[in-house]
């Protein structure tokens, strides 16, 4: 995720949990993190504890010595693997409330009821705390429309530069 758009998102959390320029101290999931940027960021800003999620073993080793160079070792878990189907459990073990969602390009494209995306929200509404916020990131092309039964709403939507972010929260 661009700066550009990470410092959007952050203002917007900012200003929805009614502290500008932190978070509370929330339990956050980092999913697809790569080099764990936004984690870190959510981290730097208050959030407690935070999940990270990759599966590419040079992301991963980036993300390791980004965490270690910082000195954050305590209340971190770093899962390897596939976040689409690691992440609904853990998010419900976790109490997670705040999960940002930065799938690869390809993933973001389907805004299908059968797309990854749609899927993940179908998955963890169940687990998910009332409040919740899911952040995804995603193609400005492509936009994503929810059926009221699906138990997640759309709470902010934006398009910065050639980027999109849409909001959710159960």
């Amino acid at each position: 995720m661009p700066d550009r758009v990470k410092e959007t998102v952050f203002n917007i959390l900012g200003a929805h949990y009614g502290c500008p320029g932190e978070l509370p101290a929330l339990h956050v999931a980092d999913l697809f993190a790569g080099s764990g940027s936004i984690g870190l960021e959510a981290l730097s800003r208050g959030v407690s504890t935070c999940c990270f999620f990759e599966r590419d073993r040079t992301a991963l080793e980036a993300l390791r010595q980004n965490l270690a160079s910082l000195g954050l070792v305590k209340d971190i878990r770093v899962h390897t693997g596939d976040a689409w189907s690691q992440a609904p459990m853990e998010l419900h073990d976790a109490s997670v409330s705040l999960a940002f969602v930065d799938p690869p390009y390809q993933d973001s494209l389907d805004a299908s009821r059968e797309g990854p995306v749609r899927c993940f929200l179908e998955r963890i509404v169940k687990v998910s705390p009332p409040g919740a916020l899911v952040v995804l990131h995603h193609a400005t092309s492509v936009e994503y429309e929810l059926e009221a039964e699906e138990g997640w709403r759309i709470k902010d939507h934006r398009i910065i530069g050639t980027n999109a972010v849409t909001i959710f929260e159960l």
